[in-house]
């Protein structure tokens, strides 16, 4: 009789276990789905981030990152599928290839021009005194 207690203690210990362990998990995905959708725009309101956005369509993607993050797919994966389907435009920070080109190195090279006629300017005031 001892044996039979000690056996089904050791089951439900074992239940418990793997339930708290799952919870666990559960909770990881969910926030991994919450930091994915931060970086993402809701495709109706581009103003806004697809975890701030309210629209029917940001509640649908939401749940579609956490059903991918449950079936095991990364972070990555979701973020290019997500931009295949919806353009560029649906990240905050798109990948750097030839048609972003563009946002990533007008900044820079606005900033370099820039300098270099402040530092033209000042070169000719100076030759000029």
């Amino acid at each position: 009789m001892k044996k039979i207690i000690y056996v089904l203690t050791c089951c439900l210990a074992l239940c418990f276990a793997s339930l708290s362990l799952a919870a666990v998990s559960s909770a990881d995905i969910r926030t991994q789905a919450i930091e994915i959708s931060k970086e993402l725009r809701c495709p109706s309101s581009m103003t806004q981030s697809l975890y701030e956005s309210e629209a029917p369509i940001a509640a649908e993607l939401k749940g579609l990152i956490y059903k991918k993050l449950a079936a095991g797919e990364s972070k990555e994966q979701i973020l290019t599928f997500l931009s295949e389907r919806y353009g560029e435009q649906i990240r905050y920070e798109p990948a750097m290839n030839a048609s972003t080109a563009m946002l990533w190195l007008f900044p820079a090279f606005l900033f370099l021009t820039i300098f270099f006629w402040f530092v033209i300017a000042v070169l000719l005031r100076k030759k000029l005194k």
